[in-house]
């Protein structure tokens, strides 16, 4: 499988980005790169798309990387109401087959995310982020480079995760993870493992920097922070979504730990750019590529 690579010594260039609903029967026009990188990442449904002459189906959760000077169109029409961020940056880049890179990020050609609900806030800023009048120059290139870098390293967990070989603390990890709803103790989750509870903690934190509580609380904030991002849910419902029994402690630890209440939260990211099915993802991006490429000259790397 291919793979791209980015050099980080500065942030990506941001084109444009936007999230597209299309209905029953909508199929994605014909679109040639010239230097920019395009992401497709599932939110709902399926998309047919072809890039490259190989065909993909984009479901939720699906990331879908177009190198620069590919081609990509639909396959075939949407058989379903389907959903899904499209995004294009531009930035030196390296095509091959290996699967990594040092001193970059690395983004395969296709891959399904591992922890969904983290990509997906990391989109919803980018939309408001590019969206929204900075005082600070270059605040989308910022944002955008925390994107890929968020989608880069979920596919490098997983590729380094070995189920038969993996420390302790990526499986109590992945395990608090699915089982988030039940607020399993140390004591149940040392049992789960059959370790000694003392070992279980001292382990953890040594490997993660965080204690058992810290992380699950984590885990079902970043899951809130979903929730507050995907519906118009009331607070008191998404805290409970989330697993949190008192809405009260759930809003305490909320803004103690993104130092904004779930409310401003939301509110903070309410600027978002949706197509439909008169403006499809990427026909507004052409020319500002081409306009950074003849600013920043970047030379064509496959």
């Amino acid at each position: 499988m291919e793979h791209c690579h980015f050099n980080l010594s500065r942030p990506l260039v941001y084109v444009s980005c936007g999230e597209f609903s299309a209905e029953l029967g909508w199929q994605h026009h014909r679109y040639h790169h010239g230097q920019d990188t395009e992401i497709l990442v599932g939110l709902s449904g399926q998309v047919f798309l072809q890039v490259a002459g190989k065909p993909y189906t984009l479901e939720a959760g699906d990331v879908l990387t177009v190198f620069p000077h590919e081609t990509i169109v639909g396959a075939r029409q949407t058989v379903t109401k389907s959903s899904f961020f499209w995004g294009h940056v531009v930035a030196p880049a390296v095509v091959d087959t290996q699967p990594s890179a040092p001193n970059g990020l690395t983004l395969p050609r296709f891959f399904h995310l591992q922890v969904q609900e983290k990509a997906v806030v990391n989109i919803h800023q980018l939309l408001d982020v590019s969206h929204s009048q900075y005082l600070v120059p270059h605040a989308a290139d910022y944002q955008a480079t925390m994107l890929f870098i968020e989608l880069a390293n979920d596919y490098a967990q997983q590729r380094t995760a070995n189920p038969l070989h993996q420390g302790i603390s990526n499986q109590v990890r992945e395990w608090i993870r699915t089982h988030m709803a039940e607020q399993p103790t140390v004591a149940a989750i040392a049992d789960q493992f059959h370790l000694n509870a003392s070992y279980l903690t001292r382990v953890f934190k040594r490997d993660t920097g965080q204690n058992i509580q810290e992380y699950s609380n984590a885990v079902r904030l970043d899951y809130a922070r979903y929730l507050l991002l995907t519906t118009n849910d009331p607070v008191a419902s998404v805290s409970q979504q989330a697993f949190f029994s008192d809405p009260k402690y759930f809003s305490r630890l909320f803004k103690k730990k993104l130092q904004l209440t779930p409310s401003q939260y939301r509110r903070a990211y309410t600027h978002t750019f949706l197509n439909n099915q008169q403006v499809d993802p990427g026909v507004d991006v052409r020319e500002q590529v081409r306009q950074l490429e003849k600013e920043r000259q970047l030379p064509a790397q496959r």
